[in-house]
């Protein structure tokens, strides 16, 4: 019996990009292997990318809170809070969406650019600012 899933869709020589392998995909022969296959692999890129944009973005609002409340608390403390909620966020958002687009590819057999998890991630940050403003407006 037969199996539809299967790994004969990875080109022989394969061989895993390094991390961050943002190489344009359109009409370049050279980095035409600059794609991923492995739900692992995929989950990993997404993580990484997570961590590196939820840190840049609650960093950023961690700065601002900070320099806001510099007279009334402890700057560094909000800081802190900030960075370690981001990092938490970010492994909890980038396991389920790299989980989730990973298995959505692997089960369709396609191949993943390595463009796909940043922009995912860039989908979930711009979420989180969306949502930001609307309990900002609540709590109001």
């Amino acid at each position: 019996m037969r199996s539809f899933i299967t790994n004969n869709d990875v080109p022989i020589g394969y061989v895993t990009p390094s991390f961050p392998s943002l190489h344009w995909p359109i009409s370049n022969g050279k980095f035409s292997l600059a794609v991923l296959y492995d739900v692992v692999v995929i989950w990993k890129f997404t993580l990484y990318w997570s961590l590196i944009f939820n840190g840049a973005f609650y960093g950023i609002a961690g700065l601002w809170a900070s320099y806001s409340h510099r007279r009334r608390a402890g700057g560094l403390w909000i800081m802190a809070i900030y960075l370690v909620y981001g990092g938490i966020q970010a492994v909890a958002a980038g396991t389920v969406i790299g989980f989730l687009i990973g298995s959505i590819y692997s089960a369709g057999l396609f191949s993943m650019s390595t463009w796909i998890p940043p922009c995912c991630v860039i989908v979930q940050i711009l979420f989180d600012f969306s949502v930001s403003y609307l309990s900002s407006g609540t709590i109001m």
